[in-house]
């Protein structure tokens, strides 16, 4: 949970972790099986974050907030405000939410991870501008806060662009 300085530089971010970046900064996540990952970016200010998230809703109270994607999206979206993002201006993207290996209760955690991150962004009238989500393979993602392009690289697939 880290603000970084501007440059042209890949700063990775890890399972249940968030960083911020602006300017030429790449943000990277590797390893989303139901995991997501949401994108969140100024396209003005040109500054953003990413959020690897690993289950829908955190307990309370919460140690590690960007394990989960309601308590994270929090987190990441203040930060984002204190680095100059405006809330009018704010878009999301979101990936991720794969059927891996799901034997949870109550719904495929994939899923739940990926709706979970829908109501976080719409109670926060953060609009969700693109979404590559769901299926049964690993991706990686980079995300370019600048441009707000986001690269989805998965095994069994192109890399795609959104």
């Amino acid at each position: 949970m880290t603000d970084v300085n501007s440059g042209a530089q890949k700063v990775r971010v890890s399972v249940a972790d968030w960083r911020v970046a602006e300017g030429e900064a790449a943000l990277v996540t590797s390893g989303l099986g139901s995991c997501v990952a949401v994108g969140v970016y100024d396209p003005e200010r040109a500054v953003g974050g990413l959020l690897h998230a690993m289950l829908p809703e955190a307990p309370s109270p919460v140690e590690t907030p960007a394990k989960y994607v309601d308590a994270g999206l929090d987190e990441l979206l203040s930060a984002l405000y204190r680095r100059g993002a405006s809330p009018d201006r704010v878009a999301a993207k979101v990936v991720g939410g794969s059927a891996m290996l799901d034997i949870s209760v109550g719904g495929a955690i994939g899923q739940r991870n990926v709706e979970a991150a829908r109501r976080v962004l719409e109670d926060a009238g953060v609009p969700l501008v693109a979404a590559e989500t769901g299926g049964h393979s690993g991706r990686s993602v980079s995300f370019s806060p600048a441009s707000g392009d986001l690269q989805i690289s998965r095994v069994d697939s192109e890399v795609e662009t959104i």
